[in-house]
């Protein structure tokens, strides 16, 4: 679980540093990392990120398809490690007894997008402000992100977090 959100944090450092071209077909293609991206534009780590949710029913369905598809990993993943044990010690694995279930996440990038856990997030918000992805992501103009964000979401919605955009920006 760990490699695979810093693989992720690996892809968004990239895509900062080329959004022309990898950028691009990030945001185009890989929903976790679009959101991620829009999480360092936006300065706003939490799940979803508002600006792919517009209203509180868009949010509650991502939130929905997400702990879905978390619990049929979680059922793979025992399913897995069971055949795993059948096969050498015969020990019944379940969610208290497994091994893999806090150390593995099911590698989909063109699926659906990830919740991050909090301690992820909260390392994004460092790396973002540390390395400053989101100023660099908003400078693209070959693929305006930032124009994206507030042609989906309206530029109403978009202010609060638009005017902390602009004050950081300053000087």
């Amino acid at each position: 679980t760990g490699s695979y959100w810093k693989a992720w944090q690996l892809l968004l450092i990239i895509s900062a540093h080329n959004p022309e071209e990898f950028g691009a077909l990030a945001w185009d293609s890989y929903p976790t990392l679009r959101a991620l991206m829009e999480m360092c534009i936006t300065s706003q780590f939490v799940f979803p990120p508002p600006t792919l949710t517009t209203t509180p029913e868009k949010s509650e369905e991502v939130r929905t398809q997400e702990l879905q598809l978390a619990q049929l990993e979680k059922q793979q993943i025992l399913e897995f490690e069971s055949r795993l044990a059948a096969a050498s010690s015969k020990q019944v694995i379940t969610e208290q007894s497994s091994l893999l279930l806090s150390t593995i996440t099911r590698m989909d990038p063109l699926g659906p997008l990830r919740r991050p856990a909090a301690g992820v997030l909260d390392q994004l918000k460092q790396i973002n402000s540390h390395y400053k992805l989101g100023h660099l992501l908003c400078r693209s103009r070959k693929r305006d992100f930032l124009l994206d964000i507030l042609q989906r979401q309206g530029t109403n919605q978009a202010m609060p977090w638009l005017a902390d955009l602009v004050e950081s920006n300053e000087g």
